[in-house]
């Protein structure tokens, strides 16, 4: 990157700055592209007032290996005063000792160990010294202090992109190695026109790097010659060399996963005959040494992630080995093994499950389009995305789910087991998105399919719940009553027999038996604690809510809204979050509090419109809402109410939970 469009990167002077004042050694560390070099000059020009000795900055991409000849060039380039006979290093020493210095190693990765060995030398002979370098590994000296650099922060990144001019981006920054244009390809959110659309997404796609951002807009050369960067396949390539022949094979098949990935997915779609199982995590680690993996840590363990242009890079390579349809096969296998061991064990570990699957998505998705775009796939893609009914209809993946629901259906049209499953779970998202009519008619393929009676229960079940919303009482009853019995039988706990309890609820509310219906869901929350359903404790909540608001036991009510308002929030799930939100309207309205009402009306509004699905209610929650409307419009008085409800409306979701929880208007 180029000095006159430095941008950003003020935290980073400010901490590197404050470090060389602490400790001799500090060196910058981080991918091709970071902008390591131009971190490391501006530095050098904003430290010079701090060493009377001069900053003197050495460029080692091209230097001598060994010992001697690196401490030659070094004293060369500092000027260092070279008597006959007089060592390299001596003279080298002598130059750097007269006053405070600071001496800036550029690229090391090519003569690391030898650099490693010269700073400590140079450290431990000239007290007055500090040294700076950068290099995608570290030198491996006790006092080296690493620095990580990573892209730029999002805004700085569009900033660059616009500072470098009006040049429209070039997709083809990496050559025939490596394809900068993005996910989307070119003419997407990730390639040239993608830049005018959206800048911070285009930058993203480039993983927010200053060399992947100026390479796209202004191609590789600059004032008429080129740069030793020349483009992101040369630098890419000098951390490829930097490999040994196993963590090159490892980078390569490890383009295969999208977003992040941990050590067991690594074993189990990169291992084989050529890199042993035991081998990966020496692997993962030699990559992570030299700024080709990213490693996080989180709620869900260490996990590692490939930049997208790093990830570009590794995908040629496995393309040039003749193993990408072998390995995306394999990533295929991992995924669905892995969604199959969710499903079986989803009941009693639902969050560990969830915060571990969230993680996984992108590579889920990569396993179902991978099903998707080969029919003899079609089944196991259908398959896939069925195991995985717990993210779509329980953990505000809906959108999603619908798209990939219904996407394997019109591939897949052979009845079929997993045919049959993936129908009655498109029913459920189709509920839960307010799509009633579309769940009618897939219920009723799904019945017509299920020629063994496996979703019998289920088509009965999701009857049991339009018919509820359709305030239609008796028809409701007689279909969960069924779908109860055949669940029992099977030994169907859960997504069967507990769900079940909440349509049974919803029924005797609307028919007025309110203290019935509250019995009804003390007992479901028993059987679900001692089964560890913590989402269906969601479901039970909130209309325990609405029943004990029915009553009269407002402090009741209240309560369990917020314990349905936690466990939604732990899970994601947006809709029991909007629906939830409509409780505690009503019951605000009926305690007085009609600011807060208001306010948590135009939330709950606006959440339902950013989702962009009509509210699935019963007519029970609907006619609630309704009063409660209409009496706060008569006490607040059109003006107020209406500018109660814009400014509710300008609430996030998450921040109208918040206020909920605490029981404040803003």
């Amino acid at each position: 990157m180029e000095a006159d469009v430095f941008v950003g990167r003020e935290t980073e002077l400010a901490d590197v700055s404050a470090l060389l004042e602490r400790v001799r050694h500090v060196t910058l560390t981080g991918p091709a592209g970071a902008g390591k070099t131009a971190l490391a000059l501006r530095l050098a020009r904003t430290l010079a007032p701090a060493f009377p000795g001069g900053v003197h900055l050495v460029e080692l991409a091209e230097a001598p290996a060994d010992l001697d000849s690196l401490a030659g060039t070094l004293a060369d380039a500092i000027g260092a005063p070279r008597r006959p006979r007089t060592p390299a290093l001596r003279a080298l020493a002598d130059g750097l000792a007269e006053r405070r210095s600071l001496l800036i190693l550029d690229t090391c990765d090519r003569v690391v160990g030898a650099a490693g060995i010269l700073v400590g030398l140079l450290l431990r002979s000239v007290e007055e010294l500090r040294v700076l370098t950068t290099s995608r590994q570290r030198l491996g000296l006790p006092g080296e202090h690493l620095y990580p650099v990573g892209g730029l922060r999002e805004a700085d990144a569009v900033r660059l992109l616009t500072a470098l001019g009006p040049g429209r981006p070039d997709p083809g920054g990496l050559d025939d190695t490596g394809g900068l244009c993005g996910p989307d390809g070119p003419g997407g959110p990730g390639g040239p026109d993608g830049a005018d659309a959206d800048p911070a997404r285009f930058c993203g796609s480039l993983d927010n790097l200053p060399l992947a951002i100026r390479l796209a807009v202004t191609g590789t050369r600059t004032d008429g010659t080129v740069h030793r960067h020349t483009s992101m396949r040369v630098a890419l390539g000098w951390s490829h060399e930097l490999c040994t022949p196993a963590e090159r094979l490892l980078w390569a098949r490890a383009s295969v996963f999208a977003g992040t990935f941990d050590l067991e997915a690594a074993e189990g779609v990169c291992a084989d005959d050529a890199l042993a199982s035991a081998d990966v995590l020496d692997g993962l680690l030699g990559l992570l040494d030299k700024s080709v993996l990213v490693r996080e840590e989180g709620e869900g363990g260490v996990r590692y992630r490939l930049l997208n242009t790093v990830r570009d890079f590794g995908a040629v390579w496995l393309d040039r080995l003749g193993e990408t349809e072998e390995i995306r096969r394999r990533h295929r296998d991992h995924y669905l093994a892995l969604s199959a061991r969710a499903e079986m064990s989803w009941q009693g570990r639902q969050l560990e499950w969830y915060r571990r699957l969230v993680l996984e998505c992108g590579n889920m998705r990569g396993a179902i389009e991978y099903c998707y775009s080969r029919p003899e796939e079609y089944r196991r893609g259908l398959d896939l995305v069925g195991n995985l009914w717990f993210l779509w209809a329980c953990c505000g993946m809906q959108a999603p789910g619908d798209d990939l629901l219904q996407r394997g259906l019109d591939l897949e049209h052979a009845a079929g087991p997993e045919r049959v499953k993936a129908l009655w779970v498109h029913a459920w998202v189709s509920i839960q998105r307010g799509d009633l009519e579309r769940a009618e008619r897939t219920l009723a393929e799904c019945a017509a399919q299920d020629a063994d009676g496996y979703a019998t229960a289920y088509v009965s079940q999701f009857q049991a719940h339009l018919a509820v919303v359709r305030g239609d009482v008796g028809e409701a009853l007689r279909l969960i009553k069924h779908a109860r019995v055949r669940h029992r039988s099977t030994g169907n706990v859960f997504p069967g027999f507990l769900p079940t309890y909440t349509v049974v609820a919803t029924a005797m509310m609307l028919t007025g038996r309110h203290d019935q219906a509250v019995s009804v869901l003390r007992e479901g929350r028993e059987l679900c604690d001692s089964c560890g359903d913590y989402w269906t404790l969601i479901r039970l909540d909130l209309l325990l809510g609405q029943a004990e608001h029915l009553l009269g036991n407002t402090a009741s009510a209240a309560a369990s809204a917020r314990d349905s308002l936690r466990g939604a929030r732990l899970f994601g799930d947006t809709v029991s979050l909007m629906e939830a939100l409509e409780v505690f309207v009503v019951i605000a309205e009926s305690c007085g509090d009609d600011v807060l009402a208001a306010t948590l009306f135009g939330a709950s509004g606006a959440a339902w419109r950013e989702a962009e699905v009509p509210p699935s209610r019963s007519p029970m929650i609907a006619n609630l809402l309704r009063t409660a409307e209409l009496r706060l419009r008569g006490r607040l008085g059109r003006t107020k109410f209406e500018r109660l409800l814009e400014q509710g409306g300008s609430i996030s979701l998450r921040d109208a939970v918040d206020h909920a929880l605490r029981g404040e208007s803003s």
